[in-house]
């Protein structure tokens, strides 16, 4: 095998790791390169053919990496042309970065290693090929040691640096640290070959450090040490303060330990059992060394700027602790150093030579200045101070001084206050006060008084009322108070009360004549004292053998009525019966005793339910309620008829007598339950039933202006009616589907009129309609039969139509139907029968507006506000749903003196006689009998409809399975008569209380 010589290679290189792709290595045969993260490089070549690897070099030494896997063969590898091994690279799982061959030991001349394909393998391979990862000629030199090193002292900081190594394979550089005499190292940094510097931070003043580093190769070669660089670091002269003994400023030489203890200043203290001493720096104009002495301390020596002021004997029979064991005073207030030392000699008496340091204090003598812009904010029953921050670095608190508006000013708090906001709490509202404050520095001193400020405790003097003891608007309460919720009737007010176990107290302040405490007494309370405006009033014993619930324990009448406080404080007394000391609160109350003044402008007026009362409101601001008075005319008595609340100044009074006269006063009843007097009279006489006499009845079909026998001439005539357009029908058969849309005027309305005996007859129930009439105005349809079809008269979209005195039998589905916005418009006098036969879900007798949910397929999403319409005197039976319904989105309409018969009602969706979803109805003077469930009921499908409506005079005949009127949940003005009659009810008259 030919080996090239150094002149023939075309690289030789030196130490380093040579990749599979590197241009230093020469590649014989078809190679191919893999990308793979596992490999060295990222990246390995194959080969699988005839051909080699080769790489020349002048190192010690060289490695060959590949991967070993199911499918690599057998290599020879060469060095220097002589053949050194055959290597198996076949491995039942694949290996990476493998070392398949090395040598070392070699002279740093020119080498040549080769690895060549053999195309044999391993007989479990299946393939022959060989890989190659990369060669790696290693470094055996370590560098040369760092020189130049430097060491300097910033601050608490030491700053390193040193010359550059020659060597051009440096990676970096190590730091080490000596401390003291210590001989032990410590690595305390590590540095890029770029970066030849190192601050070491935050070193303890007065120790001294030794420095030197290593340098590192890329090779991990390590150089030897360079030469060390020591500082020895500046003890700061401290300031004025406490410095404890593992303090910073303190300088420790020699083995201390510290032990943890809370009888020490800081928490701790450390000993000394061999040689050394404890040092500190200071500029104030003494020192002191705190120190623990026991039975087993020593002798210690105390210098003071060098010079050797005091041998001080630790010795004591008994431990004590923070006892001064040195202090000098005096000096000028300069840089001094003060040295304890270890003597190694002890008291006779004494067991051991330690030596303790619990602290050094350095005094300061000098009070800081007073503290400035003192500010004072009043709350109820506290006052939140706030000052500026002291200037001085060793301000560690503040005391609050607080006197009456006369007075001296007397310390608040104990301890300092480290903040510079206090809120002082308890005191009386409405008083006033006056506060200094006053700042303490560390060693004690306190400064001259800040100026003073004045201010007046905040009152929120409550009205009259009951103030429950969960109320934490009114209540001030301090201390652990606990609640409990009452059980059972006839217990606490307002359905609990607090108990107190500990110090503490409740307070209100109330603006009324007097106030009243409720409380539970029992076999475990004690006293309370009671104060009025801060005086105290009475001692009160909550003790009973057995409980007592809302007991008026404390009352006080009289009083101005101006702002008052009332503090209930516990004592932590007792009754010798007693086994407790708790006090009780259920509630306080400020009493009103004053009646409101009387409602005015008091007038009646009559409307279709009877009359609607409206006054002008109390000006008291605490009415509960109005109570609605009515006297019949030869009466000697008023009747209360009704109340409402506070907020609403009018009543309907329904149900009244047809020509009788009343009188009605209105009285404002307070929370109190203080009635006022009574309101001026307002009086107002019944008229008679208002539709007895409605005009448009087919009795009043004025003279024809067209009469028609023949379906033909019907529709002709319907299609030319105008204003003042009277047709009349001839007996006979008319067929049906008649559309309606003619246009009268109030005073000239359209008439179509017929006798009984002129029939609008489909022959089938199943569809079509008697008429339709749709965006018609004063129309009148009267008399006729409308029957066998499959809806009777349905009328859309119409005002003022009137459908008066049908007969509507034999329908498919319902008789009459009022919808898509029609408005004033009445059914009266018609005889329905027969409904639903077609659907039985759809035959209600009168069917006023559109269900809530069809309201977008036929009304354009918007409510079918069908108003105002009148459906009286009607008699209507055999309906297979109720009689009449109005749905939801309909107002203001009557249901008036119809007669009705629930006997057939089959509907799986009804069980009354009469439905209402609207609100403003009036439904009243209606009979009837056969109800499926309750007679009238009235629901709410949402929180907008089913409210306002008025319910009286109605009387159900038989057996009821439900209420005679059963209102909704939500029945916001829902008025139910008491004249209304269903005496065999089931549930009774009513859900709700019915008005007189």
């Amino acid at each position: 095998m030919l080996v090239p010589t150094q002149a023939e290679a075309a690289t030789v290189v030196g130490q380093g790791t040579y990749e599979n792709d590197d241009a230093a290595l020469t590649l014989d045969g078809t190679w191919s390169t893999v990308s793979s993260n596992q490999d060295s490089g990222g990246s390995n070549s194959s080969l699988s053919s005839a051909g080699y690897a080769e790489l020349s070099f002048k190192t010690s030494g060289i490695r060959w990496i590949t991967r070993f896997n199911g499918y690599s063969g057998i290599a020879d590898v060469y060095l220097d042309g002589v053949k050194k091994k055959t290597v198996d690279l076949y491995s039942a799982t694949t290996k990476t970065q493998q070392v398949a061959y090395e040598v070392t030991g070699l002279p740093e001349t020119t080498h040549t290693i080769r690895v060549v394909r053999t195309g044999t393998k391993n007989a479990s391979s299946s393939s022959a090929n060989i890989q190659l990862d990369a060669f790696v000629a290693p470094d055996i030199h370590a560098p040369g040691a760092p020189t130049g090193l430097k060491a300097v002292v910033s601050g608490s900081d030491v700053d390193l640096s040193w010359t550059a190594n020659p060597e051009t394979d440096v990676k970096g550089y190590r730091v080490y640290r000596r401390e003291g005499s210590s001989s032990t190292r410590t690595m305390v940094g590590t540095t890029s070959d770029d970066v030849r510097s190192f601050t070491d931070a935050a070193r303890a003043p007065g120790a001294k450090y030794t420095y030197d580093l290593l340098a590192v190769d890329t090779s991990n070669n390590v150089s030897g040490y360079s030469t060390a660089a020591s500082v020895t670091m500046p003890i700061s002269a401290q300031p004025a303060g406490v410095y404890q003994n593992d303090d910073d400023a303190v300088t420790l030489n020699g083995p201390w330990s510290v032990v943890t203890s809370n009888m020490d200043s800081g928490g701790s203290y450390s000993t000394l059992n061999a040689a050394g001493y404890a040092e500190i720096s200071f500029r104030t104009s003494g020192i002191r060394w705190i120190s623990r002495v026991n039975s087993y301390s020593g002798i210690a020596d105390v210098y003071l700027d060098g010079v050797k002021k005091a041998s001080v004997d630790l010795y004591s029979a008994t431990t004590k602790y923070q006892q001064l064991a040195y202090e000098v005073k005096g000096l000028p207030e300069t840089t001094h150093t003060l040295r304890v030392v270890r003597t190694d000699s002890k008291n006779a008496s004494s067991s051991g030579k330690t030596i303790v340091l619990d602290s050094f204090v350095a005094p300061d003598v000098y009070p800081p200045a007073a503290p400035t812009g003192l500010v004072a904010a009043p709350q109820t029953g506290s006052v939140k101070l706030g000052w500026s921050t002291s200037p001085e670095s060793d301000v560690v608190g503040y005391r609050v001084y607080r006197g009456t508006a006369t007075g001296t000013l007397t310390a608040v708090t104990t301890d300092p206050v480290t903040t510079t906001t206090y809120t002082d709490d308890g005191l009386l509202p409405g008083a006033t006060y006056r506060y200094q404050v006053t700042a303490l520095d560390a060693m004690g001193n306190e400064s001259p008084v800040s100026a003073v400020v004045t201010t007046t405790v905040t009152m929120k003097a409550m009205p009259a009322g009951t103030y429950e003891d969960d109320d934490t608007e009114a209540l001030t309460m301090k201390g652990p108070w606990s609640k409990t919720i009452s059980t059972g009737a006839g217990t606490d007010s307002g359905g609990s009360f607090s108990s107190l176990g500990d110090t503490g107290y409740v307070e209100m302040s109330f603006a009324t004549s007097g106030i009243r405490w409720l409380a539970r007494t029992n076999s475990s309370s004690g006293l309370a004292d009671v104060y009025i405006d801060g005086v105290k009033k009475a001692t009160v014993d909550l003790y009973s053998s057995s409980t007592r619930y809302a007991q008026n324990v404390f009352e006080i009448n009289g009083l101005a009525e101006t702002g008052h406080t009332i503090r209930i404080v516990r004592t932590g007394n007792k009754n010798t019966s007693s086994v407790g000391r708790n006090i009780t609160l259920d509630a306080i109350v400020a009493p009103d005793i004053y009646a409101p003044g009387a409602p005015t402008a008091l007038k009646a007026t009559g409307t279709r339910t009877g009359a609607k009362l409206t006054w002008t409101r109390s000006t008291a601001t605490d009415v509960a309620r109005y109570r609605v008075f009515r006297r019949a005319a030869g009466a000697t008595t008023d009747v209360l008829v009704g109340e409402v609340s506070a907020d609403t100044t009018s009543f309907a009074d329904v149900g009244l007598a047809d020509g009788a006269s009343y009188t009605w006063s209105v009285v404002a009843r307070d929370t109190w339950r203080n009635d006022s007097t009574p309101s001026l009279a307002a009086s107002f006489t019944n008229a008679g039933d208002p539709y007895a006499a409605f005009p448009q009845r087919y009795a009043t079909c004025p003279t024809a202006t067209v009469t028609v026998s023949t379906r033909a001439q019907l529709l002709n005539a319907i299609a030319g009616a105008t204003p003042g357009t009277v047709v009349r029908l001839n007996p006979g058969n008319y067929g049906a589907n008649f559309d309606v849309s003619a246009d009268g005027t109030p005073d000239k309305p359209v008439w179509i009129c017929g006798p009984r005996t002129a029939l609008v007859d489909n022959a089938d129930i199943t569809k079509g309609y008697g008429f339709r009439v749709n965006g018609a105005h004063n129309l009148v349809i009267a008399g006729m039969t409308v029957r066998n079809v499959q809806k009777g008269v349905a009328v859309l979209n119409s005002q003022a139509v009137t459908v008066a005195d049908l007969r509507v039998e034999n329908i498919g589905d319902e008789a009459v139907h009022l919808k898509n916005q029609t408005t004033d418009s009445t059914v009266i006098g018609n005889s329905i029968a027969l409904t639903g036969l077609n659907a039985p879900n759809y035959g209600e007798g009168v069917y006023i507006g559109t269900a809530q949910g069809n309201w977008c397929l036929y009304n354009g999403c918007a409510p079918d506000a069908s108003d105002r319409n009148l459906v009286a005197f009607n008699d209507i039976r055999a309906t297979t749903a109720e009689p009449i319904e109005a749905k939801a989105g309909t107002n203001d309409g009557t249901m008036w003196k119809n007669t009705l018969d629930g006997a057939a009602v089959v509907s799986s969706d009804s069980d009354s006689l009469v439905q209402v979803m609207g609100s403003g109805w009036v439904i009243a003077g209606n009979s009837g009998t056969h109800s499926p469930g309750d007679a009238i009921q009235v629901w709410n499908t949402d929180a907008d409809y089913g409210l306002n409506n008025i319910v009286y005079g109605n009387a159900v005949a038989g057996a009821l399975p439900g209420y005679g009127v059963r209102m909704p949940f939500a029945e916001v003005g829902n008025v139910v008569g008491c004249d209304n009659a269903a005496t065999q009810a089931a549930l009774g008259m009513s859900n709700k209380t019915c008005q007189n």
